[in-house]
């Protein structure tokens, strides 16, 4: 089996449906986390033997990774990990954080009293300290109960941006726990407050923060070279 890059399957991946879609968050994180750099081309056999899939879930999943801007499919050539550049990250953390901030301002106006306990409940754990997959799974509880507020089709466009942010995100950038603690804290106190104008900024904070994380995270692991910075 190839080594390198390909890695064994991030749980997050494990966990959603059809084959298509696991080679999909498979390779996406690998892609965002920088495991597979700008210009790589894509060792379907690998992904193949670690996935233990046949190629055409691989064929079809290249299609969608294309068709996101994540690789550069050239017909008889292979893919390869597109030419991101650090401007292309922050502004995906831009629209995730605006579409966020208006499902913030939404729950402080719309969240009711259980859904409230719940997220104290949640900041709670998440003082307290946890191991970084608890913390991955408290965060995702964080963001979906203030998610449950919004319409369907807002819901689904969330979880569409969400497709293209590290699933593995406290493993991927270190130290990030404690940032995220007093941006969530900010959260739940607007929230809380019924403020929907203030939960809407540090939402909005706490996506740019995070996408101002990623790209010195993805710059500390090389990358981009130096006529990217």
């Amino acid at each position: 089996m190839t080594q390198g890059p390909y890695h064994p399957v991030p749980p997050s991946a494990r966990r959603r449906g059809g084959l298509a879609e696991l080679v999909s968050a498979y390779l996406r994180d690998l892609i965002l986390t920088g495991a597979l750099k700008p210009g790589t081309k894509i060792d379907q056999d690998a992904v193949c033997a670690r996935l233990e899939v046949s190629r055409s879930p691989i064929r079809e999943a290249l299609v969608v990774l294309g068709q996101e801007g994540l690789l550069d499919v050239r017909p008889r050539r292979g893919a390869y990990v597109a030419q991101l550049t650090p401007e292309d990250i922050l502004d995906h953390y831009e629209l995730y954080g605006v579409v966020s901030g208006r499902a913030a301002a939404i729950a402080a106006d719309k969240l009711g009293s259980a859904d409230l306990e719940e997220l104290h409940v949640i900041h709670e754990n998440f003082v307290a300290g946890a191991e970084t997959v608890e913390l991955q799974s408290l965060n995702d509880a964080f963001h979906r109960i203030l998610n449950s507020a919004v319409p369907r089709r807002t819901r689904w466009l969330l979880r569409h941006l969400l497709r293209s942010v590290p699933t593995e995100y406290y493993e991927f950038i270190d130290g990030w726990d404690s940032r995220a603690l007093e941006h969530h804290a900010a959260i739940l106190r607007a929230v809380r407050d019924r403020d929907a104008a203030a939960a809407r900024v540090a939402m909005e904070a706490h996506l740019h923060e995070s996408g101002i994380a990623a790209v010195a995270a993805l710059r500390g692991r090389g990358y981009w070279g130096a006529d990217d910075d």
